[in-house]
């Protein structure tokens, strides 16, 4: 390098920032390219070395040169205070110019590195924000289908390559604990092109590079797959790129390990290219524009898939919780039925039709459903309240639970006993009438017609009493002439094995068959109605979620009525919530027209609706959502 001298002009000796590297690396000053420029207007591109003598700072200030060679060192000869420039004795002596330049060079060196670091720095602490944000909303995704498409799409992006897999191991857990496990190809997604997917199971063994990650937990970063280690176990299938016209090269298989450490799948990346928003759209561009998944990237792609790992096995969880819970309250309620064979079924077909009916508000936009939606969290509260909102009845006594008439079967059967004690009772006393007018030689054909007609008449009297009784038992609306020949059977007195007088039928007994409507006197029904009470302090006991937080109060309320008549509580119309309002539909409903129901048989569909009406206009349910469910069929849900 031959320095120049000063000249009265002043000088200035520029040389690139790369170049000055190149020379500091070769120790070859000798061999660079000055340039001169007169002012800081000549300067085209900004240079890493600027030399300065007095005169070309006091011609043009110390400013102007900073601000046209930003980012560069200056050696000057006169004094400045500036930290980018080294002072060198006045009139740059060569000697002293070289080891300025040198020094240069070198601070140049360690700014640059300086800068690559701060890089470095920047790319790894975004990434790991990245990678903090990717987390929290895998954490939050409930949805298994959106939460593995929502993998895949993080993982494509921080890996910026053009393909991804995921791939999950099923241990058959809960089933077959002998057969061997499989690995299900879950979802795929490539930018270059679109194709048909669909879920694919295979056997978990090493002859494919993700079955080998999966078994034995192994990286495996392949450079070209068509290139593969002659000692390796597992093959690349290349029916896909075939068929496709696509180019694998690339790839790179991370094992996703639970917080236990044990591998629950892999994911596959594919292609990692130069730009993530260039497509491969055929193998010769496929192959200039991948590159090498390299040894940087690999900890945040296992850190991402730790991350899916914990994400998709909270979901299964998350998911075997629930499944278990809608096992065990169906199971509930099945016993529950068990001690009321007669109702078996209502409790399923109440909730059937009252998400049927929630579905057909939240499509409708006329009147009160206009602004109406049920998401899947209040659907699924719906659901589990109108399964359970009979569970109660656990309390109440399983005789009266299942009485299907007004008088037990043990005090029925007692009744019929005392008919047939008093008629051979009777026909006892007439055959002594007869053996002693026998005896007495008094007993004539007229005598004996005459005690016929007697017995028979006391024996038809007793036959018109059970009849009467037989009526009675029925849950059917007494007329008013019933409850005198009530009293009629309760004041035939009789006698009893012990020899003790009594009614036909006791007070007890005359008053259960005095019930007007209905199988139940008033103690047992208020015992019934205990079952709301019951509901709500056993559902109450159950710590639900939040989302689920309101199935004690829907479930207690669908026996309540919109003029306060109801119970437990005596709720009015503002205070019920909706889910119990149209459970109270839909429990009405199938009341009246379930065919299981050995005391009664089933109304008919019209005349079912007309009750419901009817339930309206005497201001105990909700007359739009009766509207909707007539008009809308909800019904059919059931096959009515």
């Amino acid at each position: 390098m031959s320095l120049p001298t000063a000249t009265d002009q002043g000088f200035v000796i520029a040389c690139s920032h790369q170049q000055s590297f190149e020379l500091l690396s070769k120790g070859k000053l000798n061999d660079a390219e000055v340039s001169f420029a007169s002012s800081p207007l000549s300067i085209s591109e900004t240079p890493s070395i600027v030399i300065l003598d007095q005169i070309s700072i006091i011609d043009h200030g110390m400013e102007q040169w900073k601000q046209a060679c930003n980012r560069t060192i200056f050696i000057v000869e006169h004094p400045c205070d500036e930290e980018s420039c080294i002072l060198v004795p006045e009139g740059l002596p060569e000697i002293f110019l070289k080891n300025a330049i040198v020094k240069a060079l070198h601070q140049l060196n360690t700014q640059q590195q300086l800068e690559i670091s701060h890089k470095n720095l920047q790319h790894e602490h975004e990434q790991i924000s990245r990678l903090l944000d990717v987390g929290q909303a895998l954490s939050a995704e409930r949805d298994h289908d959106t939460l593995l498409a929502r993998i895949l799409k993080e993982a494509r992006l921080l890996a910026c390559c053009d393909a991804a897999s995921i791939f999950l191991i099923d241990r058959h857990t809960g089933k077959d604990v002998n057969q061997a496990p499989d690995l299900v190809f879950k979802l795929t997604q490539n930018d270059s092109i679109d194709f048909h997917f669909e879920e694919q199971r295979f056997g978990l063994d090493n002859r494919s590079v993700a079955g080998f990650s999966a078994l034995t937990g192994e990286i495996v970063n392949l450079d070209d797959v068509y290139d593969l280690p002659t000692s390796s176990i597992y093959k690349f299938n290349s029916s896909f790129d075939q068929s496709m016209n696509y180019r694998t090269r690339s790839m790179l298989v991370i094992p996703m390990r639970n917080h236990q450490g044990r591998v629950i799948g892999v994911i596959q990346f594919i292609n990692r290219k130069l730009d993530i928003d260039v497509p491969l759209t055929s193998p010769e561009i496929a192959l200039d524009q991948t590159i090498n998944f390299d040894q940087q990237i690999i900890p945040i792609l296992q850190a991402l898939a730790s991350q899916a790992a914990v994400a998709i096995e909270n979901n299964l969880l998350i998911d075997r919780v629930n499944m278990l819970f809608d096992g065990f309250v169906k199971a509930s309620v099945r016993a529950i039925e068990q001690r009321d064979p007669t109702t078996s079924g209502h409790s399923f077909r109440v909730a059937e039709l009252t998400c049927a009916l929630a579905e057909t508000a939240s499509e409708s936009n006329i009147g009160p459903f206009k602004n109406m939606n049920f998401d899947s969290d209040e659907m699924k509260e719906l659901r589990f309240a109108a399964l359970l909102h009979d569970f109660g009845k656990v309390g109440v006594r399983e005789h009266i639970l299942t009485k299907a008439k007004k008088l037990s079967p043990d005090a029925y059967g007692q009744f019929i006993y005392r008919i047939a004690w008093e008629k051979e009772r009777i026909s006892n006393y007439y055959l002594k009438q007869k053996l002693s007018l026998l005896r007495e030689r008094k007993l004539g054909s007229d005598v004996e017609e005459r005690l016929a007609i007697e017995e028979a008449a006391k024996h038809q009297r007793l036959n018109d009493y059970m009849q009467a009784v037989a009526d009675a038992n029925e849950p059917s609306l007494l007329s008013e002439g019933t409850f005198e020949h009530l009293k009629q059977i309760r004041e035939y007195v009789v006698e009893d094995i012990h020899g003790q007088s009594r009614g036909l039928i006791d007070d007890l007994e005359f008053g259960a068959l005095s019930i007007k409507r209905g199988s139940l006197t008033a103690d047992e029904r208020l015992e019934i109605e205990s079952h709301v009470s019951h509901t709500i302090e056993f559902l109450k006991t159950i710590p639900w979620t939040p989302e689920l937080s309101n199935i004690p109060k829907i479930a207690g309320a669908h026996h309540e009525k919109l003029n306060g008549c109801g119970y437990p509580y005596g709720l009015k119309s503002h205070e019920i919530p909706l889910g119990a309002k149209m459970m109270a539909v839909c429990d009405i409903f199938d009341a009246l027209t379930a065919t299981d129901r050995p005391y009664k048989a089933a109304v008919p569909l019209e005349r079912a609706l007309t009750i419901l009406q009817s339930e309206v206009e005497c201001g105990h349910i909700e007359p739009e959502l009766v509207q909707l469910f007539s008009q809308a069929k909800v019904y059919k849900v059931l096959g009515i």
